[in-house]
């Protein structure tokens, strides 16, 4: 009974795991019409142009998004700059983690 307990909740963890785990980007690489302030690279970062990227650090921050559990978007520059790009996308920002 005890293994089918630790078998059944590896399952759900392994599960849950998954589900969370997503490459896909929640931010467009432009906004059509707007004049472009930041670029997205490869991994996903959203960097502000006019910026010092080997100076800035990068904040992480919680926006509402179609996903259950909400998003994290990832963000090279300053905070006031990062919340600016995820509120012209139409997201709402919950919080920031910043180093």
């Amino acid at each position: 009974m005890k293994k089918g307990m630790e078998l059944i909740l590896i399952i759900f963890v392994i599960s849950f795991l998954n589900s969370c785990a997503s490459n896909g980007t929640a931010l467009h690489k432009t906004i059509p019409g707007a004049v472009k302030t930041y670029t997205v690279n490869q991994q996903g970062t959203v960097e502000i142009l006019g910026q010092d990227m080997r100076t800035q650090p990068t904040h992480w921050l919680y926006i509402r998004c179609n996903h259950w559990s909400g998003c994290y978007m990832r963000c090279q520059g300053e905070i006031k700059s990062c919340k600016k790009v995820a509120r012209d996308s139409n997201f709402l920002v919950g919080y920031v983690g910043s180093p």
